[in-house]
């Protein structure tokens, strides 16, 4: 991109200093001008009271071309973090997610507790028992009502079956479907 300033070409602007015209492959603009820190090769050129010459053409290219990559890197930079952080709030959630379903475990491993005594044995049993007994019950009403469900669908296309043969049948007894004498004779009609 060459950016010429509006001093140059002359077009009479009374703030020449803040505004430039660039041409970027043809199509020409004007912006303001952008305030640049120059870097002077040595301390001596400081003392120079005289502005620098604008710089060749190939280091206006290499800047840009190192301003791209350090804007670049600088977006690059930015998404690694931010899916760093997303990375994070999963691995969270999902350790968090592992121990609400896993059952609590003693932190150290322990010598297992003895065996209970047989009384308690026989009603853990008998509560055992009585939980398989509703679990099953529960199957059982459950099963009742998918077959209820079930037979409601059949019924309900059963229906809608019916309807459309009706509509099919309607549409096939039509007199255009009949001979030309017959549809003339009912159109008359």
């Amino acid at each position: 991109m060459a950016v010429t300033s509006a001093s140059y070409l002359g077009d009479g602007d009374s703030d020449d200093g803040e505004w430039e015209i660039c041409n970027d492959d043809g199509f020409v603009y004007k912006r303001r001008r952008r305030r640049r820190l120059l870097l002077r090769p040595s301390a001596a050129a400081d003392d120079d009271p005289r502005p620098r010459p604008p710089a060749p053409p190939g280091d206006a290219e290499a800047e840009l071309r190192r301003r791209r990559r350090a804007r670049r890197r600088l977006c690059l930079l930015g998404l690694r973090d931010k899916y760093r952080n997303e990375l994070d709030q999963w691995e969270s959630l999902a350790s968090a997610l592992l121990r609400l379903s896993s059952p609590a475990a003693p932190p150290s491993p322990s010598p297992l507790p003895p065996p209970p005594p047989p009384p308690e044995a026989a009603e853990e049993a008998g509560a055992r028992r009585l939980l398989v007994d509703d679990l099953l019950s529960q199957v059982e009403a459950q099963e009742a009502i998918l077959r209820k469900l079930s037979e409601v669908c059949d019924y309900a296309e059963s229906l809608c079956k019916k309807r459309e043969e009706s509509l099919a049948e309607s549409l096939i007894e039509l007199p255009i479907w009949g001979s030309p004498h017959s549809l003339m004779a009912s159109l008359s009609d």
